[in-house]
């Protein structure tokens, strides 16, 4: 049967894996509480957890929207335990513009979506204009020029994209 993995169901896994998880995460909670001294961390374990469990879940069901949502949500919790512990939190942005350009590239080559390929590029570019920007390469009008053209180029790949899947 395709609904299952040996004799056991793929909903039950999903079931037991999400018991496991939330266990993990209480646990994690009482520690962040009363031993580790990071006040965020506990939300960087929720994002790297549930980013598991999506990219699970997207595999057993075939889900490419749910893959895109686990592979996003797991970096951002992979990249919250970077930035705190090698103290690089003023770049958080950098971080954040890399997760969604690696969740992009990942859902591309996984999925096979030609459109996050697309996605990828533009944010690749946008990461490295806001790179330039954070050490004061170029100057906020010429970096908001920059932006608002990728922005309107995005709009009219997702325009573009939508007529094309329709005709």
């Amino acid at each position: 049967m395709r609904g299952r993995i040996g004799s056991v169901k793929k909903s039950n896994i999903l079931k037991w894996t999400l018991i496991t998880f939330l266990l993990l995460f209480f646990i994690f909670i009482f520690l962040n509480i009363f031993i580790i001294p990071y006040p965020t961390l506990w939300f960087y374990v929720f994002c790297t957890l549930l980013g598991f469990y999506e990219l699970l879940k997207s595999r057993f069901f075939k889900l490419d929207s749910s893959f895109y949502l686990g592979a996003l949500v797991f970096l951002i919790g992979i990249s919250g335990f970077v930035f705190i512990f090698t103290d690089t939190i003023q770049y958080v942005h950098l971080y954040l513009l890399g997760d969604f350009f690696l969740a992009s590239i990942l859902t591309s080559i996984v999925c096979g979506q030609k459109f996050h390929i697309v996605i990828a590029y533009l944010i690749f570019f946008v990461t490295i204009f806001t790179l330039l920007y954070t050490f004061s390469l170029i100057s906020l009008p010429i970096f908001i020029a920059i932006l608002v053209s990728f922005l309107i180029l995005l709009i009219l790949i997702i325009i573009f994209n939508f007529i094309w899947r329709k005709g």
